[in-house]
């Protein structure tokens, strides 16, 4: 350790008051660091520092450096930066051979590290008349015989310091204004690192920025599901080309435009109403069936959610479910199912349940269409397989009448639990299959448990039934030109329903598809638009 330097002389103050309402902000900042003890030609020296135009940040550390130098008439200048045991020189001025920009030594081997120690100022002379100082290990690879250095303090904590030193021992001690121009030196070297780290940060978060507005615009513009972004008043500010496709509008004359100009008024009425509680923050989401007009003057229903994405900015997404399409698939199913149900041969007989699903022929043919069209919108798509456990035993202890009785009962539950559009039909082994239509794994297997439990709870049939039922689901993603093989959709239901047989029946078990990817839907965008990029320094 160095032996504890000359005292310093006493000052009236370290301060004095300047007034800053007419200076540049650069230089109002320094003056929060100025001494009293600080003399004309130092103030002066300073102050120009602080108005010269800024160069970069290397070139303005030199800058310090060299004028620090020149006003205490030493020959090298080094700023450090001090972290634990490491001292790595940051800028330096006529540095010892190897002490350069980016060299590294230990703190302890170095003058520095008393700085840190004291967490203050140190000044010597004559470092040769000392000597405690002829072993010190700085002697071998900084030779100064005049020394003088302050801690530099960067983010509320001592980071490192600023120090000056010559091959030859100074005449006089060093003044109280040397001291106090290396403590402003120091200050306004902190002040000067605050801004650099702070500029850094900015340009990393402004770059994170923009590489997430590219995404954003990536994703908005290529998912299949029509959306839209609007503000409060209903006026759209960007729309993805899907949305353009469901109006049959081109997206610039749109863009111009304002949700009423393409709505049924009957259905405004309760969106302007949503709108108004959106900007009060009464709600955030808002969702109902809405009627757009095509240019053609065609009515479109969608599902329309809005969705608050920035209550202070008054930002809302828009998607759009076209139900139009789903409403033809639903009147075309029930057209083939009056056509099925008039090709019947009269009889006595009431028809079942059962005499209402569809064909197995005709049930493939809905299947591979329900996944063509699941991959066109990138939406998901089930398959669950029933069966009636121990059914055969049932038959054989209750006779055939009473298992028809069953299985009609087990069909009713679950066409009530299914929807218009979903299909339906029997296998040749006697469990039934459906398709769910827009359904997710988690939607999936809370509808077949409802389906386990309504069958367990069945009333008024000649003996208890249990059902066993597996799942597997197809989620792919937008644009994908591969199709899932229903072969292999309904082979993995059969894998889920016989591990649900083996796990002791009566239950539920899912297997999982992997997602089908397209190749490309990770490439990079070319130009992105609509979303706009945040300016980098």
């Amino acid at each position: 350790m160095l032996p504890t330097p000359p005292a310093r002389p006493p000052s009236s103050g370290h301060s004095s008051p300047v007034d800053t309402s007419e200076l540049s902000p650069q230089a109002a900042a320094a003056t929060v660091f100025l001494n009293e003890n600080l003399g004309p030609a130092q103030l002066q020296a300073l102050f120009a520092l602080t108005l010269a135009p800024a160069g970069t940040f290397s070139e303005q550390l030199r800058e310090y450096l060299v004028t620090a130098c020149r006003l205490l008439g030493m020959t090298t200048g080094i700023l450090g930066h001090a972290e634990a045991n490491r001292y790595e020189i940051m800028a330096a001025v006529n540095p010892p051979p190897g002490k350069v920009e980016g060299a590294i030594a230990p703190l302890n081997e170095t003058y520095c590290n008393e700085v840190v120690e004291q967490a203050g100022c140190i000044a010597y002379a004559n470092i040769a008349s000392t000597p405690a100082l002829e072993a010190h290990p700085a002697l071998k690879s900084m030779p100064f015989q005049s020394y003088i250095a302050a801690p530099v303090w960067t983010e509320g904590r001592l980071t490192g310091t600023v120090c000056f030193g010559d091959n030859s021992p100074r005449a006089a001690d060093f003044s109280a204004s040397d001291r106090a121009l290396v403590e402003t030196l120091a200050s306004l070297l902190g002040g000067l690192i605050d801004r650099e780290n702070a500029r850094k940060r900015l340009t990393s978060e402004l770059g994170n920025l923009r590489l997430a507005y590219q995404e954003m615009e990536l994703l908005f513009s290529r998912c299949q599901l029509p959306m839209a972004i609007m503000d409060f008043h209903g006026h759209w500010t960007r729309l993805n080309p899907a949305l353009a496709q469901l109006l049959g509008t081109e997206r610039s004359e749109l863009q111009r435009g304002a949700l009423e100009d393409v709505s049924h008024p009957a259905d405004m009425q309760a969106c302007q109403e949503a709108l108004l509680a959106m900007q009060a923050g009464e709600i955030t989401h808002f969702e109902q069936p809405h009627r757009y007009l095509g240019r053609q003057g065609q009515i479109i229903e969608v599902m329309l959610h809005l969705d608050v994405i920035d209550s202070h900015s008054g930002v809302i997404l828009s998607q759009h479910q076209d139900l139009s399409e789903r409403r033809s698939h639903e009147e075309s199913l029930a057209r083939m199912r009056h056509k099925l149900a008039s090709m019947a041969p009269p009889g006595p007989a009431v028809p079942s349940v059962l005499d209402k699903l569809l064909p197995t022929e005709i049930f493939e043919q809905q299947l591979d269409g329900e996944i063509a069209r699941s991959a066109r919108h990138g939406q998901p798509l089930s398959i669950l397989l029933l069966n009636v456990d121990a059914f055969t035993d049932f038959n054989r202890q209750y006779g055939r009448a009473a298992g028809d009785r069953a299985l009609q009962q087990v069909s009713t539950i679950l066409r009530n639990a299914t929807r218009k559009s979903d299909l339906l039909s029997q296998r040749d082994d006697g469990s039934l299959i459906a398709v769910l239509g827009q359904t997710d794994s988690s939607g999936a297997i809370i509808l077949a448990e409802r389906v386990r439990h309504a069958t367990a709870e069945l009333h008024g049939l000649d003996g208890p039934v249990t059902c066993s039922i597996g799942l597997t689901c197809y989620h792919p993603a937008p644009d994908t030109l591969t199709l899932a093989n229903r072969f292999e959709l309904c082979e993995r239901a059969q894998h889920a329903l016989k591990k649900a047989k083996r796990q002791g029946r009566n239950r539920v078990r899912f297997l999982e598809l992997e997602p089908v990817i397209p190749t490309d839907t990770f490439a990079s965008p070319q130009a992105p638009s609509g979303f706009p990029s945040p300016d980098l320094p």
